[in-house]
């Protein structure tokens, strides 16, 4: 026995020629209705009266059943609409809830929502914990100048970075943050090392580099981007991360194949992350902080 599966295996089964379950169910329920209509109120009206009761139902059916706006149903984009509707418009971290607002906010409580960051913890390995929503996993990657490839080795990187995608199995996501980067470190370390040139000219170039970043520093925002991967899995608890750890390498491996390098974030870069997602203004925690899940014992 040979059957032809569809290259889409969440597509509907067809029950009756090309229409699903839920077709039917919308036709039929429409054709109930005109039926019932027929039944109560036919012998009162005439028929080209019934008839322009009846087109616009039909239509509205027939519409509801076979229409497909942006590779949805309709009533899904109802749901959305209605749940877009009645969602607050802005989120706070509020853990305690939102109970009043000042008065200059300008803005009725009930349009404010308190928004949980979903992080529980992060452990020694670096993943996050989301609690009842599995684990994730977060890794840095370099980043690729497309504009400056050949159109073959596009081609190539486009068809690697279906691959990764196609062998996905769980959720993913790709992150591109541009973040403010403080110049003092870099500029104190140059600083350091010129002493240490060779030559006087070296020392002085490097010296005036460094007075260029302090500068440029001064005269505006320096900004960074930044790529991070984060692999998540909601059946997997923090205690048994081996199949994210795994879903990593594997990507690492392929992204490698097309000249991008990746590594995993440490304890402190995560919490460093979580901390500018949340509030980009506020200082990143103490590296070498105890995360939640150590024990803190006093020196002996």
């Amino acid at each position: 026995m040979k059957a032809r599966i569809p290259a889409d295996i969440d597509m509907a089964d067809r029950i009756v020629s090309s229409l699903t379950a839920r077709q039917l169910l919308i036709i039929g329920a429409h054709v109930l209705v005109l039926w019932g209509l027929w039944l109560s109120l036919g012998h009162t009206m005439p028929a080209s009266l019934f008839g322009a009761v009846a087109v616009p139902i039909a239509a509205s059916g027939s519409v509801w059943a076979l229409a497909k706006p942006e590779g949805t149903t309709p009533e899904r984009i109802a749901v959305a609409a209605i749940r877009n509707l009645v969602t607050p418009r802005r989120r706070v971290l509020a853990p305690e809830g939102v109970t009043a607002l000042p008065r200059w906010w300008h803005v009725r409580t009930h349009r404010v929502a308190a928004g949980p960051l979903g992080a529980v913890t992060v452990l020694n390995s670096g993943v996050v914990d989301l609690g009842p929503e599995g684990s994730a996993l977060v890794m840095r990657a370099t980043s690729v100048n497309f504009a400056l490839l050949a159109d073959q080795e596009r081609q190539a990187l486009v068809d690697g970075f279906g691959r990764l995608l196609n062998a996905l199995d769980s959720p993913a996501q790709f992150l591109v943050r541009s973040e403010r980067v403080d110049l003092r470190e870099t500029i104190r370390a140059i600083e350091d090392k010129a002493r240490t040139l060779p030559h006087p000219l070296l020392e002085e170039a490097a010296r005036e580099h460094a007075a260029f970043l302090a500068e440029l520093a001064e005269s505006r925002d320096v900004l960074a981007r930044r790529v991070f991967m984060c692999f998540r899995d909601a059946s997997l608890r923090a205690e048994d991360v081996s199949g994210l750890e795994r879903r990593a390498d594997e990507a690492a491996a392929v992204l490698r194949g097309l000249g991008i390098r990746s590594e995993r974030l440490d304890p402190d870069e995560v919490a460093g992350l979580l901390s500018r997602a949340s509030d980009p203004e506020a200082p990143l925690p103490l590296s070498g902080t105890a995360l939640p899940t150590e024990v803190v014992r006093a020196p002996s």
